[in-house]
């Protein structure tokens, strides 16, 4: 406990924290509001879809850089090595340092939207859709970023590792996903592209944000039935148990990165 306590206190003090408490305030006020003053606006079309949209493409860029460059630099700096010394084991210092970025993450997101919430008009169940979405995102990038920083081992490669794999993931991946699944027999493709989404932890948690929040103005009603069981409580612990399982996964495989690469040194 004490080594979470100063894991903590060292993410606490970190300023890039307090920049994104401030970004994550102007984007959900400044969207919102606009989407609020519009003629047209709507419950879904104009707030929930742009803060969901916003969200997706930029807070796993955030994530995914922190924690990508925070490890290259322990790396780079030989300071992991010096923490190995310690009678810790390297999954026991991945934990705790992936729980206590986690919990400053998600105070500093709690905080955010408890300001946006009392500027923009929204139901408390879509806040509570958008904070879950965020804190989902939250968990897969930190958990991606910190193998990506570790297999990079410098800081100028995890930064760069870490763009590329948000571009494939985020920016690409809906259209490398139909690419891919086009090429399946056709009575294959619905259900293609549904196994695809547990594939990519980003891509499940905006489809399952979206589904939940007003599936019919996304998907349309031809294909509403085909994401019914988002809706469900089985669907709710699905995605969040597969998403948990894939975090899970990155950090074991992070873990062993680590002692593969304190071995090597």
């Amino acid at each position: 406990m004490s080594l979470w306590r100063m894991e903590w206190a060292r993410s606490l003090r970190q300023r890039e924290n307090y920049i994104f408490l401030v970004i994550w305030i102007l984007t959900l006020v400044l969207l919102g509001g606009l989407g609020q003053a519009l003629p047209v606006a709507a419950d879904y079309t104009n707030v929930s879809a742009t803060l969901i949209t916003v969200l997706g493409l930029i807070l796993p860029l955030f994530i995914l850089l922190t924690t990508a460059l925070h490890w290259g630099q322990e790396q780079e700096s030989k300071r992991l090595n010096l923490l190995s010394t310690f009678t810790y084991p390297k999954w026991k210092l991945i934990l705790v340092r992936f729980s206590s970025f986690l919990v400053t993450q998600g105070l500093i997101l709690l905080l955010a939207f408890l300001v946006a919430s009392l500027v923009v008009g929204q139901s408390g169940k879509t806040w509570m859709i958008l904070f879950s979405y965020a804190i989902g995102l939250t968990i897969y990038a930190t958990a991606l970023g910190t193998l990506l920083g570790l297999i990079a081992r410098k800081r100028i490669r995890a930064m760069l590792l870490a763009f590329l794999t948000w571009t494939i993931l985020v920016l690409l991946w809906p259209t490398l996903l139909v690419t891919i699944v086009s090429w399946l027999p056709y009575g294959m493709q619905v259900n293609g592209m549904i196994v695809a989404l547990f594939l990519n932890g980003f891509d499940l948690m905006r489809v399952w944000a979206s589904t939940i929040v007003s599936s019919s103005d996304v998907f349309g009603d031809v294909y509403l039935h085909l994401l019914n069981w988002m809706h469900r409580p089985i669907g709710y612990a699905g995605v969040w148990l597969s998403l948990l399982t894939a975090s899970g996964f990155l950090l074991s495989l992070a873990s062993t990165v680590m002692y593969g690469g304190n071995r090597h040194d």
